[in-house]
């Protein structure tokens, strides 16, 4: 004699194993393109601190002057030597500042420059806003054989030449 077949099987269906399978790999693939994601955007934060850091370098080797300490005016100061900084590596910086960096941070900073420049400006409109001139430091990173992009932060102050 056989023995009478059970009318319910215990365990899973190959059915539901496998939908399981993709819901489960649907789910892993979610998480490794949000922590993809995140790994950029911490890449992206410390490229962005360490050029504010070369921003800060810049403007203690090249601080902005008074105004009474430039003694050029209208046209001239556009192409004031105390405003006006050529694009520095950022290691020119720290060797002028004498300063002791850690090994690891100036690799940081290897591709990295510094520049200031004073945007031009018509004659009318600085009679109008009262000898008002944009100053611009830029610092710029990248666009080396491991990125391609080059990229840069830009930060304008106002200065005020007094007639």
């Amino acid at each position: 004699m056989t023995a009478p077949r059970s009318r319910f099987r215990a365990g899973f269906t190959l059915m539901e194993v496998l939908i399981a399978a993709v819901m489960l790999a649907v789910g892993c693939i979610a998480i490794l393109s949000c922590m993809m994601q995140c790994q950029r955007m911490m890449l992206a934060s410390k490229r962005f601190e360490s050029a504010q850091l070369v921003l800060q370098l810049g403007d203690m080797a090249h601080p902005i002057p008074d105004p009474s300490q430039v003694t050029t005016s209208g046209e001239d100061v556009v192409n004031d030597e105390l405003l006006n900084v050529d694009e520095t590596p950022a290691e020119d910086l720290v060797r002028e500042l004498e300063m002791d960096l850690p090994r690891t941070e100036l690799e940081q900073l290897k591709d990295y420059t510094f520049e200031r420049t004073v945007d031009e400006t018509d004659d009318e409109i600085l009679k109008w806003n009262g000898g008002i001139y944009a100053i611009r430091s830029t610092v710029r990173w990248g666009g080396n054989r491991y990125r391609s992009k080059r990229e840069e932060l830009n930060v304008i102050r106002l200065w005020r030449k007094k007639p």
